[in-house]
C-alpha cells in the first residue's frame, strides 16, 4: 500500500504541472511532425511504396508510437537519483522502512500513466495484436512488462554512477541521442544495412523500435520470443551491475550535501 501511494503522488504531481506536461507533449508533437513530414518526402520522391516493409501510413503511425513511447522511457530517475546523492538526503532514504528501488519502480510507474494511458488505448483500438490470437496478445503483453523493467533497471543501473559524478546532466543529451539514433525514435532500425542487424537487439531499440514494430503486427511469434530472450538476457546483466555498483557506492558515500 505505501508503493501505491508513491505511484499516486507521483502521478498527482505530473497533472498538477499540466503546463509542464503540455509543453512537453506539444514539443513532441512539433518534433513528430517534422519527422512525420520528412519520411512521407523520402517516400514521395524516392517513389517507393514500402521502406524496410513498412508502408507510408505505417511509418506514420511508427513515428507517433515510437515517440510516446520515448515519453514513458525517461531518464528522470538518474537526475532524481543525482540529487538525492549530492544533498546528502540519500541517507534518510535508506532509514526508512522502504525499498529504494521498489519505490522508484511506482514513482517510474505513477509518472509515465498519461503516457502509458494513450499507449493502451492505441494498443486496444488500433493495433492487430489481439486480433492474431490469444497466444500472440498474452505474449505481447508480457514483451510490453519485461521491457519495462528492463528499461527501468537499466535506468537505475546508470543513475549510480552519481556516486562518483559530481553532476549527471551532461547524460540528458547523451540518453537523448541514444534513443533517438539506438532506439528508433527518428527512423526503424531496419532501414540500416544488414550488417548493423545486430543493433535492433539493443535495449533502447527493445523498448523503442521493436515495441513499436510490435504494436504495427511486424513482429512474428518466434520474433517476440527472440526478443524476449534478449530483453531478459538485458534484464539479468543491469541486475548484475546494479548489485555490484550498489554496494561499492555505498562504501564510498559520504552521507553529507555538496
Amino acid at each position: 500500500m505505501k508503493y501505491w501511494v508513491t505511484c499516486q503522488n507521483a502521478l498527482l504531481t505530473t497533472l498538477a504541472y499540466r503546463g509542464n506536461l503540455l509543453l512537453h507533449l506539444l514539443t513532441t508533437a512539433i518534433n513528430v511532425l517534422v519527422t512525420i513530414f520528412m519520411w512521407l518526402a523520402v517516400y514521395n520522391f524516392s517513389g517507393r511504396v514500402t521502406i524496410a516493409g513498412i508502408q507510408s501510413r505505417q511509418m506514420v503511425f511508427y513515428l507517433i508510437v515510437v515517440n510516446v513511447l520515448a515519453l514513458i522511457f525517461s531518464a528522470e530517475p538518474i537526475f532524481k537519483f543525482s540529487g538525492l546523492v549530492r544533498s546528502g538526503n540519500l541517507s534518510v532514504v535508506l532509514m526508512r522502512p522502504i525499498n529504494y528501488f521498489v519505490q522508484s519502480f511506482w514513482e517510474y510507474l505513477g509518472r509515465a500513466i498519461p503516457y502509458l494511458i494513450v499507449y493502451g488505448l492505441v494498443t486496444g483500438i488500433i493495433s492487430p495484436i489481439f486480433h492474431r490470437g490469444l497466444l500472440y496478445g498474452v505474449s505481447s503483453l508480457l514483451l510490453m512488462a519485461v521491457t519495462y523493467g528492463m528499461f527501468l533497471l537499466m535506468i537505475t543501473a546508470i543513475s549510480l554512477c552519481s556516486f562518483w559524478l559530481i553532476q549527471v546532466w551532461p547524460l540528458r543529451p547523451v540518453l537523448s541521442a541514444l534513443f533517438l539514433l539506438l532506439g528508433g525514435q527518428a527512423f526503424p532500425l531496419q532501414v540500416l544495412p544488414a550488417a548493423f542487424s545486430w543493433l535492433i537487439y539493443n535495449p533502447f531499440s527493445l523498448a523503442g523500435n521493436q515495441l513499436t514494430l510490435l504494436l504495427l503486427g511486424k513482429l512474428s511469434l518466434d520474433q517476440i520470443a527472440i526478443t524476449g530472450g534478449w530483453t531478459m538476457l538485458w534484464t539479468v546483466a543491469v541486475l548484475v551491475l546494479i548489485k555490484l555498483t550498489w554496494h561499492r557506492g555505498i562504501r564510498s558515500y559520504e552521507g553529507v550535501g555538496s
